[in-house]
């Protein structure tokens, strides 16, 4: 019996459909910037830095090399504009996926634990942008990102972290996301069983989501 579930952010929880657009024309004169913190990230993907401070040293000095800027001033890019300007655009173009929060309470009054594990960090900002306030997020025994455990998916150090905290065995757990590549790769490498969602589904059909849980 699945025990804890362990949802993805982007793509899952919302829609994020012409994200990478909306940012760039959020802050067009940052276009370039923002294609090189994606190829970046591409390239670290599913590796396992160990801390936090190790995967950025990485993740911006690769993001420096690519930009042609300074690692410095990539470092403060990300931290003060880049993140920042992701929140901004959540909030004015995009809502929660219809059913999250019926599902979310339909999980927490099961007694089935729940945890919200994203690649990009700032994830209760994140959430609440999209709508996902603090009713939603108290539901959650665990908040968090990558970024903040040193690895990125599909790394299965955290996805076991995340399952030790919760308190239950990674069979006992569920992963939801909407890539079989990065949540679905995740899952497997850390024993735990993966449920793909398409990205543009319109909701979260809260009975048919328990019946598959309960199989």
């Amino acid at each position: 019996m699945i025990q804890a579930v362990i949802f993805d952010f982007d793509g899952t929880l919302y829609d994020f459909a012409h994200l990478p657009r909306n940012l760039i024309l959020s802050r067009p004169l940052d276009m370039f910037l923002m294609k090189a913190e994606r190829t970046a990230r591409r390239a670290c993907k599913g590796r396992d830095f160990k801390t936090r401070d190790a995967l950025m040293s990485e993740f911006t000095r690769a993001m420096s090399e690519l930009s042609k800027k300074s690692h410095e001033k990539i470092e403060t890019w990300y931290k003060t504009r880049y993140i920042q300007t992701m929140i901004r655009v959540l909030s004015k173009k995009y809502t929660a996926r219809r059913g999250t929060e019926e599902l979310f309470e339909a999980l927490h009054k099961r007694g089935i634990k729940i945890a919200v594990f994203s690649d990009y960090p700032c994830v209760r900002e994140r959430m609440s942008a999209i709508g996902l306030g603090s009713d939603v997020q108290n539901t959650c025994a665990v908040i968090t990102s990558a970024q903040e455990r040193g690895a990125f998916k599909p790394a299965p150090r955290p996805f076991l972290e995340i399952a030790a905290e919760l308190g239950v065995k990674s069979e006992q757990c569920l992963v939801v996301g909407d890539r079989a590549d990065t949540d679905g790769k995740g899952a497997e490498l850390s024993g735990m069983r993966f449920l793909q969602i398409e990205s543009n589904a319109p909701s979260f059909e809260t009975a048919e989501f328990l019946s598959q849980i309960e199989r």
